[in-house]
C-alpha cells in the first residue's frame, strides 16, 4: 500500500517551471519577501566572482604555471632565410603594357613551383646527397689517419640532419611533411625578391636546408632551361638546310620567269584597266538608250495596228512640228490637205526615230569590239604580273624565315654556353643567433590570462546551473513558502554537542539561531492553547531535519514548560540514538507503534531525559507500517490533546516526504510545519515538488515554512544576501 502511494508521488521535473506564490497563512508570522532586486547584473557578477576569488587565482596561477612548463620543455627555434630575386626582363610586356601584371603571374608562378611537391623531393634528394658526400669525408679522413674529433662531429650532425628531415630515410611522406612543416617561402611585399626561410631548433641545419632548397631550385632552373635551348637548336640546325633550298629553288624560279615573261609595264596596265571600266559606263549609257528608242518604235506601232488618233501618235513621237500641226491645221498647211499633212510629219518621225535607233546599235557595236581589245589587253598583262606576285612573297618570306633562323641559332648557342634560369640568389642563409620562438616567459602572462578567462567562464556556468538553495529570498521565491531562518552548519552533530550549543552556550549563534525558529514557528493562534506542535520534515534523509527538531526542542526548554519529542523517522535513528544513549534515564522498550495498537498506554511509551527537559516517544519498529498506524488510529486529535494537557511544546520528528505519504497525514497533527532544506544541497524542484504534496491549496490549511539548514555561515556571507545569516555574523 505505501509503495502504491509512493508510486503516485510526481517528483520534480528538470526544466524550470513557474512557482505559484502561496498566499501568506495568518497564522504563520513570517510574510513572504519579495524577490531580490536589489542588486543589478554586474553587481552579481562581482559577488560571485570575489566569492571565487580563490579558484580563479589558482586557475591563473596553474595556467601561469602550465603555460611556463611548456615553454621551458620547447627548444628555442631558429629561423633561417635565403632571398632570390626574379629577371627584370619579366617587368616589361613585348607591346609596352601590363608589366606589373606579368611580374605579379610571374612570381606566383615562382611561389608555386618552390612549393610543389617536385621541388620538395629533390630538395630531400640533395639533403640525401650532402649526407652521403659528408659521410664520404668522415670514411677519407679516417683512412688517411687524420683526427676523428672533426669528423666524428660532423657524421652527429649529419646523421642528427637526417633524423630532423628525412626521418631515416623510410617514408618520403613523412620526410616531405616533415620539411614543409619548418618552410616559409613568400614574397618581401610587391618587389621581385622572394625570401625561403627554414625554422629548426639548430641554427646550422637552419641554414643549410634554406640554402639547399634555393639553390636547388635555381639549379633546376637553369638546367631545365638548357636543355630545351639545346632541343630548340636542334630542331632550328635540322630546318636550316630545308629553308635553305626552298629559299634557292624560290629564287631560281622568279629570275626564270622574268626572263621567260619580260618586264611588264605596271601603268600601262593601269590605263588599260581605267580605260575599259569607262568603255563599259559608255556602253551601259548607249544600251539604255537604245532600249528607249525601241521601246518608241514598238509603241507606235501598236498604237498604228490599233488605229490610234495622230494626237497620241503625236505624245509618243514627241514632235514639235507635228503638235503644232495639230492644234492648227489650217494654219500651217500649204494646200488644202491637212490630214496629208498630218501623216507625212508622222512618217518622219518614225524614221527619224528608227535613225536613232540605228546609231545607237553602230555606237554600241564599236565600243563593244574596243572593250573586247582591251580585256585581251588586261588579261594579257594580269596573267604576267600575277605568276610574278604570286613567286615574289615566296621568296621574301623564305628568306626571313632563314634570316631568322640563323639569329636563333647564334642566340641559343650564346645562352647554352652561359645558361640562365630568370632567377638568382641574393643572399644565402646564415646560421641565426637570436631564436625565432618566443621566450618562454612571455608565454606565462597569455597562458594566466586564458586559464583565468576559462575559470571565470567554469564559475559563471556552475553559477547558471546551480538548482539548489542558499538565502531566505531566494527560497521563498523558488518555493512560494516563507522561510523562517537558518540553521547553522555543526561539524559531527551529536547529542551532547547540540546540547552545549542551544543550552550551555545561549550567546552562540547556533542557540541565536535555533531561538530564533522556534519564535518564528509558534503559530499566533496557537500561543493562546496550553500547548503547541510542531511537525518538522524534509525531502531526503540528508537534509539536516533531525538536527533541526532536537535543536527545536531544546531551544522549547528554555521558554518553560514540558517538551515532547516524538520520533516517526525509523531510518534517521542515528543523533536520537545519540540522544537516547547520553540523557534517557531508561532505554525505551515500547514505541509509538505499540501505543497506537493498545498494547500500552501513553506513560508506558513516554520516556524521560530530565538533564536537557526532554521526553522522548521513541519511533514504530521497521516491522510496523506507519502508514496503516496513523490510517488506523482512533481519534488522532484526542491523541494531540491529551499531549497538550500535558507538554507545552510537541515536535514531530515525520519522515522524509520523498519517502510517502506519512508527513502529508502528520501535517494535520500539528499547528504548524517546518520543512528542513539543506543550504547548497537540496534541489529547489525536489524541494518544490515535495512541499506542492505537504500542503494542497485548501482553506484552513497548515501553515508551513522553511528551513535552510547546515548553512556554512561565512560561504553565506560571501553573496551578499543581507538576510537572517549576515545578522547572526554580526551579532556574533
Amino acid at each position: 500500500m505505501e509503495g502504491s502511494i509512493v508510486s503516485r508521488i510526481q517528483l520534480p521535473r528538470t526544466t524550470e517551471m513557474r512557482v505559484a506564490v502561496h498566499e501568506t497563512n495568518p497564522r504563520m508570522r513570517r510574510r513572504l519577501r519579495e524577490p531580490m532586486d536589489t542588486q543589478t547584473p554586474f553587481g552579481q557578477l562581482i559577488i560571485t566572482i570575489a566569492r571565487r576569488k580563490w579558484f580563479l587565482l589558482a586557475m591563473v596561477v596553474f595556467g601561469g604555471a602550465l603555460a611556463g612548463l611548456v615553454g621551458f620543455s620547447r627548444p628555442a627555434v631558429f629561423e633561417a632565410t635565403t632571398q632570390v630575386i626574379v629577371d627584370s626582363s619579366m617587368r616589361t610586356a613585348p607591346d609596352g603594357t601590363g608589366g606589373q601584371d606579368m611580374l605579379d603571374t610571374s612570381i606566383d608562378n615562382h611561389l608555386t613551383m618552390l612549393l610543389s611537391q617536385g621541388h620538395l623531393r629533390r630538395v630531400v634528394a640533395a639533403l640525401r646527397k650532402t649526407e652521403a658526400d659528408q659521410q664520404a669525408d668522415v670514411g677519407g679522413s679516417v683512412a688517411q689517419g687524420s683526427a676523428p674529433e672533426a669528423p666524428t662531429e660532423k657524421r652527429s650532425f649529419a646523421a642528427d640532419l637526417l633524423d630532423r628531415i628525412l626521418l631515416h630515410g623510410s617514408d618520403d611522406a613523412a620526410e616531405l611533411k616533415t620539411l614543409r612543416r619548418g618552410l616559409r617561402v613568400g614574397q618581401e611585399l610587391r618587389s621581385r625578391v622572394i625570401t625561403v626561410g627554414f625554422s629548426d631548433k639548430d641554427p646550422v641545419r637552419a641554414a643549410l636546408v634554406a640554402n639547399t632548397f634555393a639553390r636547388v631550385y635555381v639549379d633546376d632552373l637553369a638546367r631545365n632551361s638548357q636543355t630545351a635551348d639545346r632541343a630548340e637548336l636542334a630542331s632550328i640546325v635540322a630546318a636550316l638546310p630545308t629553308v635553305q633550298s626552298d629559299l634557292a629553288e624560290a629564287t631560281d624560279r622568279l629570275e626564270e620567269y622574268r626572263l621567260s615573261h619580260g618586264t611588264v609595264d605596271q601603268g600601262a596596265a593601269d590605263n588599260a584597266a581605267r580605260e575599259t571600266a569607262d568603255l563599259n559606263q559608255q556602253l551601259a549609257l548607249s544600251k539604255a538608250d537604245l532600249t528607249t528608242t525601241e521601246s518608241r518604235l514598238q509603241k507606235i506601232q501598236d498604237l498604228q495596228k490599233s488605229g490610234a488618233s495622230p494626237a497620241a501618235l503625236a505624245d509618243v513621237i514627241g514632235s514639235p512640228a507635228l503638235a503644232d500641226l495639230l492644234a492648227h491645221p489650217a494654219d500651217n498647211t500649204a494646200g488644202n490637205d491637212p490630214a496629208g499633212a498630218i501623216n507625212r510629219e508622222i512618217e518622219q518621225g518614225i524614221a527619224r526615230i528608227a535613225a536613232e535607233a540605228s546609231t545607237y546599235r553602230a555606237q554600241i557595236a564599236a565600243l563593244e569590239t574596243r572593250k573586247n581589245v582591251l580585256e585581251a589587253v588586261v588579261t594579257d598583262t594580269a596573267g604576267r604580273l600575277s605568276g610574278m606576285r604570286a613567286l615574289e612573297p615566296k621568296v621574301t618570306i623564305l628568306t626571313q624565315r632563314y634570316n631568322e633562323l640563323l639569329t636563333r641559332q647564334q642566340d641559343l648557342s650564346r645562352r647554352i654556353a652561359s645558361p640562365s634560369s630568370g632567377v638568382s640568389i641574393i643572399s644565402t642563409a646564415w646560421p641565426p643567433r637570436n631564436p625565432k620562438s618566443l621566450s618562454p616567459v612571455y608565454l606565462i602572462p597569455p597562458g594566466m590570462v586564458v586559464f583565468g578567462l576559462i575559470g571565470g567562464i567554469l564559475v559563471l556556468l556552475g553559477n547558471r546551473l546551480d538548482q539548489t538553495l542558499r538565502g531566505e529570498a531566494e527560497t521563498e521565491t523558488a518555493l512560494g513558502f516563507p522561510c523562517l531562518g537558518l540553521l547553522p552548519k555543526v561539524s559531527r552533530p551529536s547529542a551532547r554537542r547540540l546540547q552545549q550549543l542551544v543550552l550551555g552556550q545561549q550567546q552562540s549563534i547556533y542557540s541565536r539561531a535555533a531561538m530564533s525558529l522556534l519564535v518564528n514557528a509558534t503559530p499566533l493562534q496557537a500561543r493562546g492553547r496550553p500547548s503547541q506542535v510542531v511537525l518538522v520534515t524534509s525531502s531526503d534523509q540528508s537534509d539536516g531535519k533531525t538536527e533541526l527538531a532536537w535543536s527545536l526542542a531544546l531551544a522549547a526548554t528554555r521558554l518553560g514548560g514540558r517538551v515532547l519529542f516524538i520520533d516517526f523517522d525509523r531510518h534517521d535513528a542515528r543523533l536520537t540514538s545519540d540522544f537516547v544513549s547520553e540523557f534517557s534515564i531508561l532505554k525505551p522498550h515500547r514505541s509509538f507503534g505499540d501505543y497506537a495498537k493498545g498494547r500500552c498506554d501513553l506513560e508506558g511509551v513516554i520516556s524521560s531525559m530530565p538533564e536537557i527537559g526532554v521526553d522522548f516517544m521513541a519511533a514504530p519498529a521497521l516491522s510496523d507500517d506507519l502508514l496503516k498506524l496513523l490510517f488506523t488510529m482512533d481519534a488522532p486529535r484526542q491523541f494531540m490533546d491529551r499531549l497538550g494537557s500535558v507538554y507545552s511544546f510537541v515536535v514531530l520528528n515525520g519522515p522524509p516526504g520523498l519517502g510517502g505519504p506519512e508527513s502529508r497525514l502528520l501535517a494535520g497533527w500539528a499547528d504548524s510545519v517546518l520543512f528542513a532544506v539543506r543550504w547548497a544541497k537540496t534541489p529547489r524542484n525536489v524541494a518544490r515538488g515535495v512541499l506542492e504534496l505537504l500542503q494542497p491549496e485548501e482553506p484552513g490549511s497548515v501553515p508551513v515554512g522553511t528551513v535552510l539548514t547546515q548553512v556554512n555561515l561565512k560561504q553565506h556571507a560571501a553573496y551578499h544576501f543581507g538576510d537572517g545569516g549576515d545578522l547572526l555574523l554580526v551579532g556574533a
